[in-house]
């Protein structure tokens, strides 16, 4: 038994150290294929070359040639410059097409051209559907209605890719104009409340000014109604009473041209004061709108936050507080050691070792670098 085991063992072994037949025969496939394609790179890349010199020579017809024979036999050489290459040989098809129409060859290449050089997939469409309505075998129109198949698809995915790449540029302008749009409406909104605070102001004014001057237009009113009375009672109580009369018409006349005067100054009071009010609400309506929106100017976020009201105390209260804390500290480091103040821990400035606790100073210790680097 054991040596049959042994037996098994070993010839499995063998096995794994045997190569197959058809294992070779396929590694050499893969070596075909791989030295196939290294020497049609090198021979593209050796008609590149031939056709850059031809141009600079001034033979343009056979650096189209040997340019189009090596976008054939490798496309990677269209990702060098090309030197206006590829135009130069779309232009030679689209000329060569005007004096011959029906030229199979012409038109394949043409939309070999639109295909992989251009990406232009519905021209190339249309080349290659002529090059299938003109040829009889069957084995190219075959080949040739594969290829456009392969195109349409191309063609659809590149279209729906574009139409996404589309709505996205459509979305996000659309986005920074909304944006734009609305800082601009800020914008107008802060210099329309700008305008009215400056008009709530003058408001202001003018509502301070008619109040004081409207008790001032009543008592010289009164004044002249006392003048009034006065000249009506000498004008009865004399015989002489031409003077007075003469008086009377005039106080008579100046009484109203006052109550004029005061009625206009009552008017004028209350539209500022109905003005005043109307601009109040619209300014706090404005404010509440800004304090809801997310839109804020470069001041708003400049500006610090006021202090809290039981922060903020007045001068007089602070120096006055201050003097009894001092009378009263000084009372009790009278009959007390003065005792130190209390330090924080700072970063920046480590405080000295405490020299009876050796520990904790060994643990405040600054690390070096050889710490960082055995603690990675």
């Amino acid at each position: 038994m054991r040596r049959l085991s042994a037996g098994l063992l070993i010839s499995a072994i063998c096995g794994l150290f045997t190569v197959q037949p058809g294992f070779l025969q396929l590694q050499a496939v893969w070596a075909q294929e791989e030295a196939a394609d290294a020497s049609s790179r090198e021979n593209a890349e050796i008609l590149f070359e031939e056709a850059l010199e031809l141009k600079r020579t001034g033979n343009m017809a056979g650096a189209i040639d040997s340019f189009a024979r090596a976008i054939r036999m490798d496309r990677s050489i269209l990702a060098n410059d090309d030197q206006g290459l590829i135009e130069a040989l779309k232009a030679d098809c689209e000329e060569k097409l005007k004096a011959a129409p029906e030229d199979v060859k012409i038109l394949e290449l043409l939309g070999f051209v639109h295909a992989v050089c251009y990406s232009d997939y519905p021209a190339a469409i249309a080349c290659y559907q002529k090059v299938y309505d003109l040829v009889s075998d069957q084995t190219i129109k075959d080949r040739t209605a594969s290829l456009i198949e392969r195109l349409k698809l191309s063609s659809e995915v590149q279209q729906n890719y574009q139409q996404e790449v589309t709505a996205s540029l459509r979305d996000e302008r659309l986005k920074s104009w909304s944006e734009m749009e609305r800082v601009d409406r800020f914008g107008e909104e802060s210099a329309r409340m700008q305008e009215k605070s400056a008009d709530l102001a003058e408001a202001y004014k003018a509502k301070d000014e008619l109040a004081n001057r409207v008790p001032q237009l009543e008592q010289e009113l009164n004044e002249l109604q006392s003048e009034y009375d006065k000249a009506n009672r000498l004008f009865y109580s004399m015989s002489d009473n031409a003077l007075y009369e003469r008086r009377r018409r005039r106080l008579k006349d100046d009484i109203a041209v006052k109550e004029k005067e005061v009625e206009a100054a009552r008017a004028e009071l209350q539209e500022a004061e109905s003005s005043a009010a109307e601009l109040e609400k619209e300014l706090a309506k404005a404010e509440k709108a800004k304090d809801a929106s997310p839109v804020r100017s470069y001041d708003e976020y400049g500006n610090s936050a006021p202090p809290a009201e039981d922060q903020a105390n007045p001068p007089g209260e602070d120096s006055d507080s201050a003097a009894d804390n001092t009378d009263e500290s000084a009372g009790d480091t009278d009959d007390s050691e003065e005792q130190p103040l209390p330090t924080p821990n700072n970063p920046d400035f480590p405080s000295e070792p405490d020299e009876e606790n050796p520990d904790s100073a060994g643990g405040d210790k600054q690390k070096t670098i050889e710490d960082y680097i055995d603690n990675l």
